[in-house]
């Protein structure tokens, strides 16, 4: 935050920032907050075996004990109805997978241009790069079985970034944590209407992929985790990755430079030129 005429404003662009002192040692065992409750020591013991209290009722009355095959859904079969909605009124899912798709190409597009015009950092494209990495490394880890309500049919209209028939891709959710952190990315840049439509596009998503059973509900809850978690880093590390990405665009203009330089004194010799 910057203060300008007794007014904190968020600073978008960091080329104004002239100075920044981050302190020599920083103890992290106090608080930001002086005098909030942990400072006294009968909220800490009582918070301590609260602790104790609690994760032993968790243990007790929390964990399930039931011996399933295969995997129990809540989610698919709360919405089982609305799955089975789809496969008789085919009308209707093709509607519902083309509003879905239209959410996703659209931001696909808009968050693209808009980081191209006007963003100066690679914060946003860093938590994209890591969240699907990721995902793509435990996809490959671990194939979990497909739901028996799946159903994903090719509505037979192309889409940037949805895939349509029979794919393994369940753990985690791509078409919910994507919104999540261009959700994020509005939220930091101060673009609170298109953050908030963003969230509640990743709810409708969240829907959309439960009813039609392409993911399993852990699939959305995770991916929204793994998102906010991802883009959570990038910020803390975006100093540091926008500045190696400095040095890396430097090399490669140093042996660009370098190979046109060889070039030319090639092209010199070859056509008889001495340059004195």
């Amino acid at each position: 935050m910057k203060v300008l005429n007794n007014k904190k404003t968020r600073i978008q662009n960091r080329e104004d920032i002239q100075y920044f002192v981050f302190p020599d040692k920083f103890d992290h065992t106090q608080s930001g907050v002086p005098g909030n409750p942990c400072y006294n020591i009968r909220f800490r013991i009582f918070v301590f075996f609260s602790y104790i209290v609690l994760t032993q009722i968790f243990q007790l009355f929390c964990t399930p004990t039931d011996r399933i095959i295969g995997i129990q859904d809540i989610g698919h079969l709360i919405t089982t109805p609305i799955n089975n909605l789809y496969k008789e009124y085919r009308w209707f899912s093709i509607l519902i997978q083309l509003l879905s798709a239209i959410i996703l190409d659209a931001t696909y597009l808009y968050i693209s241009l808009y980081w191209v015009i006007y963003q100066r950092n690679f914060r946003l494209f860093a938590s994209l790069i890591i969240f699907y990495v990721v995902r793509a490394i435990h996809l490959n880890l671990v194939k979990l079985e497909f739901p028996q309500g799946y159903f994903w049919e090719d509505p037979n209209i192309p889409s940037l970034v949805v895939k349509y028939g029979y794919f393994s891709d369940f753990f985690y959710s791509g078409h919910v944590g994507y919104l999540v952190i261009c959700g994020l990315e509005m939220r930091m840049i101060d673009k609170k209407y298109m953050s908030a439509f963003f969230f509640f596009c990743s709810l409708f998503q969240a829907f959309v992929v439960i009813t039609f059973q392409i993911h399993y509900t852990i699939d959305v809850t995770t991916g929204c985790i793994f998102a906010h978690y991802f883009y959570n880093q990038a910020c803390y590390w975006e100093v540091k990755i926008d500045f190696i990405l400095k040095i890396l665009a430097n090399i490669l203009v140093y042996k660009q430079k370098q190979t046109i330089g060889k070039q030319e004194v090639q092209g010199n010799k070859q056509i008889g030129v001495i340059i004195v």
